[in-house]
């Protein structure tokens, strides 16, 4: 039997799937910053033709304007398993995401899109964004971990932030207990001990207003109770994306 091979840049694109785990076809030409929609087409098709990766895509009418989204599947872990940034871990549990819920699927790729608008930001300073998948095995981070690790860095300072994405229909007992966890994981001093760096701000993307009201009342509640706990959650809807202080009376950005 030949053996499939694959060029630098396919392989370049199971990587992005593998930190992201669901990437649509703009997504993928964006990461890579290709002009030319043509390649990352053939590209995209040559791995699905050889099954080498998954795709989810519609032909009914309304949902096929709608592009192609990716993901990896069994035959992909011949192409990763050699990389030393690849936990195998992960890559044992690829053969799930399948039949991963449109949910979840929707939540990586809007993962993806928070990381473009971050870029577009930047004005000349530095991001370093990991992902979840990235942040799996590493010490002294919360028990659950967050859907990314963002570092922005100019010539006078390092703001960091945990990214939170919260989906429709997230139950508020788990919206509390999220917030619980960071207000222990702050009094473990676990990051401020291992790190040295002040603690990150925590930012909680939300799906829609309701969310984000009822998410603002609680941590303003939560905080009041923890006169101790030097936190600074920020929210948003992800549309558009404006983020606010949870706390009211307290004005900055993420990071300042």
């Amino acid at each position: 039997m030949q053996k499939l091979s694959i060029t630098p840049k396919q392989q370049e694109i199971l990587k992005l799937i593998y930190r992201y785990r669901f990437l649509n076809r703009i997504q993928i030409q964006t990461f890579l910053n290709h002009k030319n929609k043509k390649n990352i087409n053939t590209w995209l098709k040559d791995l699905t033709d050889k099954q080498i990766l998954g795709r989810h895509y519609t032909n009914t009418i309304k949902e096929n304007t709608k592009p192609a989204i990716y993901y990896l599947i069994t035959k992909s872990k011949q192409f990763l398993i050699t990389d030393p940034d690849i936990n195998q871990d992960i890559l044992k549990r690829l053969y799930r995401d399948k039949k991963s819920s449109e949910k979840l699927i929707n939540h990586s790729v809007l993962l993806a899109d928070y990381y473009f608008h971050q870029l577009n930001l930047l004005d000349g300073r530095a991001l370093q964004f990991i992902t979840k998948t990235d942040l799996v095995g590493r010490d002294s981070l919360p028990s659950k971990l967050p859907d990314a690790y963002i570092s922005i860095k100019d010539k006078n300072a390092t703001n960091r932030c945990f990214l939170e994405i919260i989906d429709e229909g997230t139950p508020r007992f788990i919206l509390r207990a999220k917030i619980q966890m960071y207000i222990e994981y702050f009094a473990s001093h676990a990051w401020q001990e291992s790190t040295n760096y002040p603690f990150p701000d925590i930012l909680l993307l939300c799906p829609n207003t309701t969310i984000k009201d009822f998410l603002q009342k609680h941590i303003t509640r939560a905080m009041e109770q923890e006169p101790d706990i030097d936190i600074e959650f920020f929210l948003s809807t992800n549309s558009p994306i404006l983020w606010e202080n949870a706390i009211a009376d307290q004005g900055q950005t993420p990071g300042e």
